[in-house]
């Protein structure tokens, strides 16, 4: 049995109790298959793991180190980045700031230097993975206390059982041990930016060079906004955006943004746009309708999708493992989501 044919069996078994949506079961399939080919390639896995929502020169610089420029002229295809926020400070002018917005991100990456993965913003704290090039990628992380950051995790990335505490954060490059036999080891480069910021990054690798070049790449002087391909707009009452999370490692082949929304009573909601090149089309009929608009409902009741996206699903999953919002819930937050006219450019996300 093929790595195909055992996710099809698997999501088969998942969705037994009622009616298999085969079109869109094949396409995800392939998409995951495509993508887990794509991340083998890259080494490190390519999905983002998100704390909150699954359960330099100038005073905005993390460090003065130098490192070596982007390998090459212009990139072959175009690059997925968050758009930039004018006129809110960045992380080092208001510590406060980090992780309070999960519509925000108060940080950058030099483009010259890094480029943009995958990006998250949850309560208290944001992280980013990053690829420097050469197959060297890292995981950056920036929260108020050493216990946030400390619990930020990238999946993909292998991280030791013990968390450091505060007196880790001394900008020294510390590696522990290989999570197996023959396994590369993991190195850490924690440190205080500013009074009241804690920053910390990890990668795997045979040694600790990359993240100092990583650390010269990040600054802290400007705010990009973090679900930019997918905005929402009307929520239902008492919710709120808890958390956000994009992952653009397969980029401008596939891109998935996760929201979550929540509700006071640890209630959630989990709002995702997929976009993937070779999604066959798009489902032309369904079985709900939001304003003018034809919707889906799911068998089990517990998924709706809102139709009309070339290429791309949007959904709202409202049942297990979440609780307390409804059907009409899912419905008032699709009816005023916003998405980008074309999910592979990221000119239009802004």
């Amino acid at each position: 049995m093929t790595d195909l044919d055992q996710r099809i069996v698997r999501a088969l078994r998942e969705r037994a109790e009622g009616t298999v949506d085969t079109d869109r079961l094949t396409a995800r399939a392939v998409a995951r298959g495509r993508a887990r080919r794509r991340r083998r390639r890259i080494g490190a896995g390519s999905a983002l793991g998100m704390v909150a929502l699954l359960g330099f020169a100038g005073a905005g610089a993390l460090g003065p180190v130098p490192g070596p420029r982007w390998p090459g002229a212009e990139p072959p295809v175009a690059v997925a980045a968050p758009a930039r926020v004018h006129g809110v400070p960045g992380a080092a002018a208001q510590p406060d700031l980090v992780g309070s917005d999960p519509h925000l991100l108060h940080f950058t990456v030099d483009p010259a230097r890094a480029r943009w993965l995958t990006w998250q913003s949850v309560a208290g704290a944001e992280g980013a993975r990053l690829d420097l090039g050469g197959g060297r990628q890292v995981a950056f992380d920036i929260a108020r206390t050493a216990a946030a950051v400390e619990d930020m995790r990238h999946e993909g990335m292998t991280y030791p059982a013990a968390p450091a505490g505060a007196d880790a954060f001394d900008g020294q490059v510390r590696r522990v041990p290989s999570p197996g036999p023959g396994a590369q080891p993991g190195w850490f480069l924690r440190w205080q930016p500013v009074p009241g910021l804690y920053a910390r990054i990890y990668t795997v690798a045979d040694d600790g060079a990359v993240l100092r070049t990583a650390r010269s790449a990040l600054r802290l002087d400007a705010v990009h906004r973090c679900a930019s391909p997918l905005r929402l707009g009307e929520l239902p009452p008492d919710a709120w955006l808890a958390g956000c999370a994009v992952n653009a490692i397969g980029f401008p082949d596939s891109l998935d943004v996760l929201l979550r929304v929540n509700r006071p009573g640890e209630r959630w909601m989990q709002v995702r746009l997929q976009h993937h090149r070779e999604i066959a089309g798009s489902r032309d009929k369904g079985n709900r309708t939001i304003g003018d608009r034809a919707a889906y409902l799911y068998p089990k009741g517990d998924e709706l999708e809102l139709l009309g996206f070339p290429k791309a699903h949007l959904t709202a999953r409202f049942g297990w493992p979440s609780r307390g919002f409804t059907e009409a819930d899912a419905a008032v937050v699709l009816g005023g989501a916003q998405v980008a006219p074309d999910l592979t450019d990221p000119r239009t996300w802004d």
